[in-house]
């Protein structure tokens, strides 16, 4: 009869296969709501997660990192099993005869993967509990636990997986009759009720780890006569691993049961898919203590707990199906029916003196009678959910009045700043008719109930990043349900819209290809949906993002093309202005499957608006749009306040940038351990910028080539500069030149669109960009910071480089600065080594350091136990909260006034950075489970600082303060005992003393600062001690490990562990090294900028640096061909000039007019001097003349006399060149002189009375030798050639001589002008006859 049962059903399975098949593909669309963008973006993780090894993309919150833009597919739609796999199921059956489904195993090689419809999906998923059996096809016991009973409470299995839980990776785990799963074997014995998690006494009492959904002491009850569910009472266990592999019937539905189970049943597990699952069920417990002589044994609860994993997150299901009893009787339950007392306690407790998570209100209260009427997971009463794997998130509503708290469980925690974003949230128990508000920060939205247990809003725009509160109000209440919302900049959100290639920043692209989160809308890729273009601009205190165009309307498909000349003809003269913007797509209509009013969105990163633009603006500014364009951006930029030279100076090499980890910080677009392209700073290996505004909201970056020098725009338009906005922003965050990410876009990106990048290097625009507006600074005046470090058993160096080793136990001053200019408070913790094979290690060993710059956020990083270091390596807690650091947009994550980061390369949360606004800044690495912690302080922090670390004076011999002020003398060698004194002054206690403050440490469990401190522990002294004579580690050994480190020398003695002595020998060099090549001074010469058109051979410009110029082909070099840095940090005088670099037709007119400049050189002189030579003698015959009349005018003894011949007293007359008008007027006439001038002899004039003197002929004129034989007389004024003048008639009487200055050999007479005393006679022709 049994066979041909068995028969019939498999010919009705097969043929329900086949029919199955059809319908598989139909199935899963129905069944997909409120699927966030990740739902596409892992398609990958769906069905195959079969690396063990925690995947970093994945973050706290569940949600996958889309900042790396994986491979972008459409799921495929299959609640089928991978094809590729084999059947790893057994055969079994289930005996349940109450409508239990029977689950049987197939073999794939029989009939094929197994695949479930969606109707036998959904009756399935129709039972409150997961499947269990007592009894198998092979006769077993099925799923029930045999070896539990009332002596044997529990039972050890091995997982073979990796079970993440309240942040420990498992292996293994108990199952206990007590109503638990435990992950450690401790004794089920407590004295005193209620029950308190975990326990303030571990380590010396044990602190079990579990999941409890009913943990009370309990015992295997009866089935009452007449039950309809005849399974045995007791512990059954189920264990299905590979899931995502599974082909058979059990396996398949199995996982797609939990799959859907889960997303549906809490926020935020939208792409989860079960790997592995543990189904433990305790059916008809009852409780310990009971009468036996009464009805005890029938009273009985039956609950269960489903533990789903794929080994990063770990969901676990309470399902409670009939709760009869509340207590046992050890915690005062009544012996008859297990009522009153103290109730089981309901909760999670991670072990180890952790953190637990206790389910308010209904643990170990009267509620508890509720668990199995409320929590409404996927609709069922009794049914509750969490998320376990690395904090407890309650995926339930839950009743408000027992809470003393009231936290939201919402996904996603973070959201662009544009918003759009869908937010699902889990809090208060809702109704549908109820009114739901959502605050973020300060900005009120309205949400929609979606069911009991969850509701939904879209983030509205915010101007504001890094962590605000979210909150929700009901009806009009208050706002108590709170959580942490983080929003994300619009550059290091994940890309909602994105560009194939780079045309978009080209300024006429023929084609955008676009594409889009589709996933992120709606799942229906059939909806429509509406692109549109958006900008942004800063013309008033208030900024603007302005609506500008509806670009297309399309399907929800993921991909489109635009074509911007179909945008040619567009008229926006209103928005011309805006250069820079977003682009935005949203739902046509809301999706009514999200039941949100709002859409949700999609943006894009901020881009420029050439594209769409650029008609319009050739147009108003004609084809040269770009030169109009950033000529006006430098008029605008020049009326703005000067910023550059308050912001900090760049450091002069890579190494210097790289190791000053208290100002700045990696930039994330130029990461030399992330991302590599550097668009915009070509030719750079890395960039960074510094990690938070200053007072104006302005920041710095530097970059760096590929051989550590600094870039400048001096050389290149590529290099860095400062920036008048901030990337992260600045509080208040919504006024111009404060908003995230845009104000940066709006003042210093888009300038190098229009002056540079569409314009060329040498443009106008470009150089006053390049050198005006954001000139890079040069690192001239850089100061490096100086550093402190702890590590191993503690060895500490200070501030001034002091080394030396303090061995304290509990909380302690490493750094503590109370100035006017800076208040600043950095803590150690230091707790006792773990034990070695020889037993108590006499050291401790750094676990935590807290810190907190004046106003700041307090950041605590902490070590995690051993066991809890997997998936994270630190916890870090600011202001009281966990975060986590494993998305890209979460890397850096900004604090009232300090930033915490880890490094992009970090995916593990093992190292981690705090940079306050001071410039202060803590860096904490952790490697094999040892940490290790330097503190960065800029020169302003000199002099002002106490505590271990010393004070910061650059001489060792003062670092010793105690903190009253006094100083005690360094100890150079010897014992280490009067430092151990020392240092013991500065423990620090919860209450706060002058001049140490109090303990900045989050004390969880009720724990305070004294819990870690033990004034009666002696550690080692020795700075060298003796390895014990039992120790079996050779002495070589240790040698050859430490060298000649004594920190590593002890470390191995006393802790005789190699690993502990390697990390210290680490840490120590790496300090070293940081402090002798990082934050070393170098001199610097300064920028000495490129030639345009030119080259140089290096961009060193440190000291001894030797730079060669060269110039582009077509040019020509002119000017000094080489420069040196000298040591004086100047650079050598170019004795030939600049070095410039011009054309070869420009230097050919340069070489022309060089020719001609010489010549001219040459002849202007040589005439000069000969102008100069003439007028000097004609200056000089013109003062003689002067000189000459002056004497004659002012001498009353000197005059001419005319005498004449004849007695006649002749009348005064100027003597006239023109001859007498009458031959007879004068027979013959002497001129003397009476009392002549002396007169200096001269050359060439002629004197009276010579043989060359004129003579008087017969006829009245005057006759005078010439070169010639003949002679020349003048008569009636005209020149005549007569004989020899007979000597007879010549003049014979004179009565002087004087010079005439006539010129000889015919030349012209030139008379001077003389006043001539002379006397002109009157004659008649009569008497002259």
């Amino acid at each position: 009869m049994r066979l041909g049962v068995s028969l019939a059903f498999a010919l009705l399975l097969v043929g329900a296969v086949a029919w199955a098949d059809e319908v598989a593909v139909k199935t899963e669309a129905d069944g997909i709501k409120n699927l966030s963008k990740e739902e596409t973006d892992n398609s990958s993780e769906e069905d195959a997660k079969d690396d063990a090894v925690p995947k970093p993309s994945i973050s706290e919150s569940g949600e996958t990192d889309q900042s790396a833009q994986p491979n972008r597919k459409k799921r495929q739609l299959s609640f089928g099993g991978s094809s590729s796999s084999k059947n790893q199921g057994s055969s079994s059956s289930n005996s349940n005869t109450n409508s239990q489904t029977k689950y049987r195993s197939y073999s794939s090689s029989r009939t094929g993967p197994y695949t479930i419809s969606k109707e036998e999906l959904d009756r399935v998923r129709a039972e409150l509990m997961y499947p269990y059996t007592d009894k198998d096809d092979r006769g077993g016991t099925g799923d029930l636990e045999k070896n539990i009973n009332a002596q044997n409470t529990q039972v050890n299995k091995q997982l073979t997986f990796l079970l993440p839980f309240f942040g420990f990776g498992l292996n293994y785990t108990w199952v206990s009759l007590n109503g638990y799963l435990g992950f450690s074997d401790a004794p089920f014995n407590w004295q005193h009720y209620p029950l308190s998690f975990p326990v303030q006494e571990w380590p010396t009492k044990p602190d079990p780890s579990f999941i409890g959904p009913f943990y009370s002491k309990c015992n295997i009850g009866e089935l009452k006569p007449g039950d309809m569910d005849t399974r045995k009472p007791g512990v059954y266990w189920r264990l299905e691993r590979d899931l995502p592999s599974r082909q058979d019937q059990r396996g398949v539905t199995i996982r797609e049961r939990l799959k859907w189970d889960i997303r549906e049943g809490i926020v935020g597990a939208e792409i989860f898919s079960p790997k592995h699952a543990i189904i433990v069920t305790w059916k008809n417990v009852t409780f310990s203590g009971g009468s036996v002589n009464t009805q005890a044994k029938y009273v009985t609860n039956t609950f269960q707990l489903v533990v789903a994993t794929d080994e990063i997150r770990t969901y676990a299901i309470f399902n409670y199906e009939y709760m009869a009893w509340t207590s046992h009787t050890e915690a005062g339950g009544s012996t008859d029916d297990g009522q009153g007392g103290v109730p089981a306690y309901v909760g999670f407790n991670a072990g180890n003196g952790t953190r637990s998570y206790e389910y308010t209100p209904y643990s170990q209260k009267l509620y508890i009678r509720d668990l199995s009427v409320a929590g409404f997971a996927n609709g069922f009463p009794g049914r509750h959910i969490f998320r376990i794997d690395e904090k407890i998130l309650a995926g339930c509503c839950r009743r408000e009045e027992e809470l003393r708290e009231y936290p939201l469980t919402f996904a996603p925690e973070h959201g662009n700043m544009l918003g759009g974003t869908l937010v699902n949230v889990t809090g208060p128990c809702f109704k549908l008719t109820d009114a739901v508000r959502c605050q973020f920060d300060t900005t009120e939205v309205e949400g929609v109930i979606l069911s009991g247990n969850k509701a939904a809003c879209v983030t509205p725009r915010l101007f504001v990043s890094g962590h605000v509160d979210f909150s929700i109000s009901i009806n009009g209440g208050p706002y108590y349900w709170k959580g942490r919302f983080f929003v994300e900049t619009p550059l290091t959100a994940p890309e909602g819209v994105w560009f194939k290639d780079d045309s978009y920043q080209e300024h006429s692209p023929q084609s955008l290809d676009i594409e889009w989160l589709a996933g992120n809308l709606t799942m229906n890729r059939d909806a429509s949906v509406q692109i549109s273009l958006w900008g942004y601009r800063e013309v008033t205190i208030t900024p603007e993002i302005v609506y500008i165009d509806m670009l297309k309307e399309t399907t929800n498909i993921g991909f489109t093309t635009l074509v911007p000349q179909e945008y040619s003809n567009r008229d926006n003269r209103e928005n011309l202005d805006l250069e820079m913007g977003l682009i935005m797509i949203n739902l046509t209509t809301a999706d009514p499957e999200y039941g949100v009013k709002e859409t949700t969105i999609v943006w894009s990163r901020p881009i420029p608006l050439a594209w769409y633009f650029h008609y319009q603006w050739a147009n108003l500014h004609g084809s040269n749009w770009q030169q109009a364009m950033c000529d006006r951006w430098i008029e605008n930029d020049r009326n703005l306040r000067n910023f550059a030279y308050e912001v900090e100076r760049c450091p002069c090499l890579l190494k210097q940038a790289v190791a000053d980890k208290g100002r700045f910080l990696p930039d994330f677009s130029c990461d030399q351990d992330g991302n590599t392209e550097c668009d915009y700073h070509f030719g750079a290996i890395h960039c960074v910028r510094t990690a938070l505004p200053n007072k104006d909201g302005a920041g710095q970056q530097c970059c760096y080539d590929r051989d550590g020098y600094l870039m400048m725009t001096a050389d290149k338009m590529w290099g860095g500069n400062p920036h008048r906005a901030h990337n992260l922003g600045k509080t208040p965050f919504d006024e111009a030149n404060k908003v995230p990410s845009l104000s940066h876009w709006y003042h210093d990106v888009i300038p190098f669109y229009t002056c540079c990048k569409w314009q060329g290097e040498q443009a106008p625009g470009c150089v006053t960009f390049r050198f005006e507006r954001r000139c890079s600074q040069n690192c001239v005046g850089y100061t490096p910071p100086s550093a402190a470090a702890v590590f191993g058993d503690p060895h500490l160096y200070t501030f001034d480089d002091l080394a030396y080793s303090f061995n304290g136990k509990g909380e302690y001053v490493l750094v503590r600065v109370d100035s006017i200019r800076h208040v600043l408070d950095v803590q150690g913790r230091f707790e006792q080594i773990d034990k070695n094979y020889l037993g108590e290690a006499k050291g401790t060993m750094l676990t935590a350091i807290a810190a907190r710059d004046n106003i700041s956020s307090i950041v605590e990083i902490r070590r995690r136990p051993s066991d809890a270091i997997w998936r994270y390596h630190l916890d870090v807690i600011v202001d009281g909260e966990r975060i986590y650091f494993d998305r890209y947009s979460q890397k850096i994550q900004q604090f009232r006034e300090c930033v915490v980061y880890t490094p992009s390369n970090i995916l593990n949360q093992s190292h981690v950075i705090v940079m306050f606004s001071s410039g202060a800044g803590v860096e904490v690495m952790e490697n094999r489970g040892f940490l290790g912690g330097r503190v960065y302080l800029p020169l302003s922090f000199a002099n002002i600082t106490r505590g271990l670390f010393g004070n910061f004076t650059f001489l060792k011999s003062d670092d010793l303060v105690t903190p009253d002020g006094t100083y005690i003398e360094t100890p150079m060698e010897g014992t280490s005992e009067n430092l151990y004194k020392w240092g013991m002054e500065w423990v620090l206690e919860d209450k706060d003393q002058p001049f140490k403050g109090k303990s900045l440490f989050m004390h969880e469990n009720s724990r305070s600062s004294n819990y870690y401190y033990d004034k009666d522990f002696v550690p080692e002294f020795e700075n060298l001690p003796v390895l014990s004579e039992n120790a079996t580690t050779p002495i070589t050994e240790i040698n050859t490990v430490c060298g000649d480190s004594y920190q590593c020398y002890f470390d191995f003695v006393v802790t005789l562990r190699r690993d502990f002595a390697v990390m210290t020998k680490y840490y120590q060099d790496q300090f070293v090294n940081i402090k002798s090549q990082g934050l070393i001074r170098v001199i610097s010469c300064g920028a000495l900028p490129t030639p345009p058109h030119g080259r140089k051979s290096t961009f060193n410009f440190l000291s001894g640096a030797e730079v060669k110029f060269d110039c582009d082909p077509g040019y020509v070099l002119l000017g000094e061909q080489r420069r040196w840095c000298y040591a004086s940090g100047d650079w050598n005088w170019p004795e030939n000039g600049e070095a410039t670099c011009v054309t070869e037709a420009e230097y050919m007119a340069l070489q022309q007019g060089i020719t001609a400049g010489t010549v001219l050189a040459i002849l202007i002189p040589l005439l000069i001097a000969i102008l100069c030579f003439t007028s000097y003698h004609r200056n000089k015959r013109k003062d003689y003349t002067e000189s000459q009349s002056s004497a004659i005018r002012n001498s009353g003894k000197q005059r001419f006399s005319f005498i004449q011949t004849r007695s006649r007293t002749p009348s005064p007359k100027v003597l006239s060149s023109t001859t007498p008008s009458h031959k007879d007027s004068v027979e013959t006439t002497h001129l003397s002189w009476e009392n002549p001038p002396p007169v200096p002899p001269r050359t060439n004039e002629l004197r009276l009375g010579h043989s060359d003197s004129p003579s008087a002929s017969d006829d009245g004129s005057l006759t005078y030798p010439s070169s010639e034989s003949g002679r020349h007389s003048f008569q009636n004024g005209k020149k005549v050639r007569k004989g020899r003048v007979d000597p007879g008639k010549s003049p014979q009487n004179f009565d002087g001589e004087y010079y005439t200055n006539e010129p000889v050999d015919d030349k012209p007479v030139v008379f001077q002008n003389v006043l001539w005393d002379i006397e002109q006679p009157t004659v008649s022709k009569q008497s002259a006859v």
